[in-house]
């Protein structure tokens, strides 16, 4: 067996984040409630974070214990008190910027550590996203690196049909990086291209949270997900 080969089937199945860009708590936790049995992790939206606060990353951690909660910070400094105040929230996974100073993203890694988080460095507003995780891979705090790399086509960027998959497929070929996200305007139809890529997380938002019927948007987004590593 070529070695590409074994690669491929050694892969985990990616798992599959929705996130949750709501202004009000309850939209979140009713949506939450319907797409529960379908993802592994329930994402805190930047939005939702700034109008409810972290109750609201709490709220979703106690209406669902055995799922992850990913607390969508995109931090730009007070590296360690942002991701304490949502570790003590119950996140599991908390993003910064990338692009922050590297004071910033060593301080969150130095939370991650004290607090047993973990950190997703979001690209979104980089320039050169090779450039800049290239340079990151080596910041550490006692041995606690990034543990997740997302790759960001954002809100605004989609409505010039901008898609992550360029940027994906130049961060996918760095020799050396975190465990890859991806995210922006992803639909069930690109999941067969993402899947090309090594990632461990796809993030979908309005693809399942504006959709008709929510959790059937997120069951067959998982179906495809699946079918690609039978």
């Amino acid at each position: 067996m070529s070695s590409l080969l074994k690669q491929e089937k050694e892969r985990k199945i990616p798992r599959l984040q929705v996130a949750l860009d709501f202004e009000v708590l309850e939209d979140a936790l009713k949506i939450s409630k319907e797409v529960a049995p379908f993802v592994d992790i329930l994402e805190a939206g930047t939005p939702l974070i700034k109008s409810e606060g972290m109750k609201a990353i709490r709220a979703l951690k106690d209406t669902h214990p055995d799922k992850l909660v990913c607390a969508d910070l995109k931090t730009a400094d007070a590296g360690y008190l942002e991701v304490e105040m949502a570790a003590k929230a119950k996140a599991d996974i908390i993003s910064i910027l990338a692009d922050a100073y590297d004071i910033t993203i060593q301080e969150a890694l130095h939370a991650a550590y004290d607090f047993n988080v973990e950190i997703m460095a979001d690209l979104i507003v980089s320039r050169s996203p090779v450039i800049r995780l290239a340079s990151l891979i080596d910041l550490n705090y006692k041995n606690t690196k990034l543990h997740y790399a997302l790759v960001h086509s954002g809100l605004d960027r989609q409505s010039s049909r901008r898609t992550p998959l360029l940027e994906l497929e130049s961060v996918a070929r760095l020799r050396e990086h975190p465990r890859l996200a991806v995210a922006g305007g992803i639909r069930v139809t690109d999941i067969p291209k993402l899947l090309v890529y090594p990632l461990d997380i796809i993030i979908v938002g309005g693809g399942i949270t504006r959709s008709k019927n929510p959790s059937n948007s997120a069951r067959e987004i998982r179906k495809a997900i699946n079918k690609y590593f039978k």
